[in-house]
């Protein structure tokens, strides 16, 4: 047999065309990358990561076998010609997020207790907020969440050998891997714009010409970057007579109350609310609130 002849498997037909593996490799970073955003400005957490692990072209019945039976599966479409994407969390990303949301740490034992009311409800507010940043094809106008089905049996079945394009990612914590999550499109559901998953033109559509490695510097640098924190007692107004009068043991009335919260400013920003005290010997403060800003 000629070396250079492939053996095509029929149950895993290659439908999809290589330059559709790249644009959805594209928008999976692109996914990635807002979801460490929003950790990182939203929840304050730059230890956890997203990642894409990577593109796959296979079908439907590999796609299910892959996934744990407790697995969060999201049904979204891109109104009004894609409908019927998934996109799979596992248990544990989906318990990490909603902890450091409420304020924890996001780091506990029990990922196999069942999820609540409140937890289905903000498993789909986090699945919404994600999924609102993903490309809009030409002809479409917007996303929207179909279902939320919090465990993988009850969701929509595909036929076995449906052919299947899934980006794999992951979500570190630290060194430690906290689960997986992927977004699946079927060939049936993302015929209608199949021929708008080229890469040309989605950079055309964005009107830039793409660079990783430059994206990747420049996103690599800012997370390492410092920033001057400064925490500030508070103000008050005073005459010219009056500073040029100020000597030692003279007492300054501020703005704030003794035991309120005082400001921190990031960078000459104010970011957060705080109330000062001691870190053993050293002065220190304990943040109490953070100070959301519309970008």
């Amino acid at each position: 047999m000629d070396q250079n002849v492939k053996i095509y498997d029929f149950k895993k037909p290659q439908r999809y065309s290589s330059d559709n593996m790249r644009f959805v490799s594209v928008i999976a970073g692109d996914f990635c990358k807002n979801i460490n955003l929003f950790l990182a400005y939203e929840l304050k957490r730059q230890s956890i990561v997203c990642k894409v692990e990577k593109i796959e072209q296979t079908n439907y019945e590999d796609f299910i076998s892959a996934l744990n039976k407790d697995s969060i599966i999201v049904e979204y479409s891109i109104q009004p010609l894609v409908k019927g994407l998934i996109y799979q969390i596992d248990k544990g990303i989906a318990l990490t997020f909603i902890d450091l949301m409420l304020g924890g740490d996001g780091i506990f034992d029990n990922y196999k207790r069942e999820l609540t009311e409140i937890d289905q409800e903000l498993i789909t507010h986090i699945s919404s907020n994600f999924l609102s940043n993903l490309h809009v094809v030409e002809g479409c106008e917007y996303r929207e969440i179909s279902k939320v089905h919090m465990n993988a049996g009850s969701s929509k079945k595909y036929p076995i050998s449906e052919s299947v394009l899934i980006a794999h990612m992951k979500v570190m914590y630290g060194d430690n891997e906290v689960g997986k999550m992927r977004i699946c499109k079927p060939y049936c559901c993302m015929e209608p714009v199949l021929e708008q998953l080229e890469t040309k033109k989605l950079f055309k559509s964005r009107n830039i010409e793409y660079d990783f490695e430059f994206t990747n510097a420049i996103y690599n640098n800012v997370y390492g970057a410092n920033a001057e924190v400064d925490v500030r007692l508070g103000k008050t107004k005073i005459k010219v007579k009056e500073l040029l009068e100020l000597g030692t043991g003279d007492v300054l009335a501020l703005d704030t109350k003794s035991d309120g919260e005082i400001d921190v400013y990031v960078s000459g920003s104010k970011s957060f609310k705080c109330r000062p005290g001691l870190i053993k010997t050293k002065k220190g403060v304990i943040i109490t609130d953070s100070i959301t800003k519309d970008v």
